[in-house]
């Protein structure tokens, strides 16, 4: 899976699009107290509200697209239960990073635990409008990162 590898690398310097908690990015200069917010969300009971949505949108992708994981080694085509018990790892420990390839669309999906949004690198356009149905689906907002 060396080529995977490879892939992945290059995919990591393209476009970023992401399926975000938030529907657009907050200002530095904000009163607002999001890294409060933030802190909360990912390390209280509330933290398994957005596990459920990372495992839901990435199980919605798998019925449209072929996906390989790194995770413990590259694996193709996952089963679901990889996906939601790798989250659920990642989120629970507050440690680690889901790589979520997606070969045929030449296109990357990015779980990081301390994140409220999946990083979406060089997302075709014809993907745009079902990714933003997806994140709808799951109440997030998909957008352009800044």
């Amino acid at each position: 899976m060396n080529d995977a590898t490879e892939t992945l690398d290059r995919l990591l310097e393209k476009d970023v699009y992401i399926i975000d908690f938030l529907p657009k990015q907050v200002p530095r200069e904000n009163d607002g107290q999001f890294w409060d917010v933030e802190y909360y969300l990912l390390n209280s009971p509330k933290q398994d509200f957005i596990k459920e949505r990372f495992v839901n949108i990435i199980l919605k992708l798998m019925c449209y697209y072929h996906l390989v994981i790194l995770w413990n080694g590259w694996i193709d085509k996952p089963n679901p239960q990889i996906i939601e018990e790798a989250v659920s790892e990642i989120m629970d420990h507050h440690s680690g990073t889901l790589n979520c390839l997606f070969p045929n669309e030449d296109m990357l999906l990015v779980l990081d635990w301390d994140c409220l949004n999946l990083s979406v690198y060089n997302p075709p356009k014809e993907t745009h409008e079902l990714y933003r149905q997806i994140a709808w689906s799951e109440g997030m907002f998909w957008r352009k990162f800044a």
